[in-house]
């Protein structure tokens, strides 16, 4: 089996560019004055080169690129990866610069979150061939490796609208269904009350032809969103969230778990590492 991890950057963070499974991506814009890597110490995949990201930049058309790659996030390296073809390991894995999944040993740690010094030796760890041969014994009995999910006292629903406006909430939903009508059975998932678990933070590895499947619904979702609602880039703040534009990352954090569950997949649930 192979496997390979790809890491989302936006800024200049440690990192280990000697690892043999874990690379790191960059959003670069196409113009002149295109955004370049976060730095120079190592090699960066540029991500929107050779990807199908762009095509979506239309609905964007208040935006400029790089707001608008900033705008969908990681999601960008989401997309690259579900488009590599016979460069694409068996099994992939996705996150941000600063947050890792702690494999090797995790049935000993049992932590939701662990936080680590945020330097190159910690990244070494995290990234090393110890934890990917870790990784692969896990994946012989599972579908996905994630984070450990956390328990709220309140819906889904409910905690994404304490701090997020509820516009594109509501045409998720509805988006969810239309995509594939087969989850319509499984969106009480969002809205039952009481003690309730989910795996925030999108940190995961996933058998490669299911994490194609997840990032085409979950563009499909995006389209339909983009398409009905009234701002696509929302800059004005209605809520406690201070950066409205990063809507598709909290829907995405929320449509992964939801994925996992109307599919049942089964999966290995292991501590969440958080770089500070």
């Amino acid at each position: 089996m192979s496997i390979r991890f790809y890491t989302h950057f936006h800024k200049d963070f440690p990192f280990n560019f000697d690892s043999s499974w874990v690379k790191a991506c960059y959003a670069g814009g196409t113009g002149a004055y295109e955004w370049h890597p976060p730095s120079e110490k190592g090699p960066f995949v540029n991500v929107t080169v050779d990807s199908e990201i762009l095509k979506y930049k239309h609905y964007y058309f208040k935006a400029t690129e790089e707001e608008f790659l900033r705008a969908i996030g990681q999601q960008v390296t989401d997309l690259y990866v579900a488009n590599l073809s016979f460069e694409m390991p068996q099994y992939v894995g996705v996150g941000s610069y600063r947050r890792y999944l702690y494999i090797l040993d995790a049935e000993n740690n049992p932590h939701e979150k662990v936080v680590m010094p945020a330097n190159e030796e910690s990244v070494k760890y995290l990234t090393s061939d110890e934890q990917k041969e870790a990784a692969l014994k896990l994946l012989e009995t599972s579908d996905v490796i994630i984070n450990r999910a956390r328990t709220i006292n309140i819906s889904i629903e409910e905690q994404y609208l304490q701090s997020q406006p509820p516009e594109y909430w509501n045409l998720f939903k509805q988006a969810i269904v239309q995509v594939n009508p087969m989850y319509e059975k499984h969106m009480s998932w969002f809205t039952t009350p009481g003690h309730n678990t989910i795996s925030y933070e999108g940190v995961y590895i996933m058998r490669k032809d299911l994490y194609q499947n997840l990032v085409r619904e979950y563009f499909q979702i995006m389209e339909y969103i983009w398409f009905h609602c009234s701002n696509t880039y929302p800059t004005t703040q209605t809520t406690s969230e201070p950066l409205p534009w990063r809507y598709p990352g909290f829907l995405n954090e929320r449509f992964v778990p939801f994925f996992i569950f109307a599919n049942s997949l089964q999966k290995t649930e292991v501590p969440l590492v958080f770089l500070g």
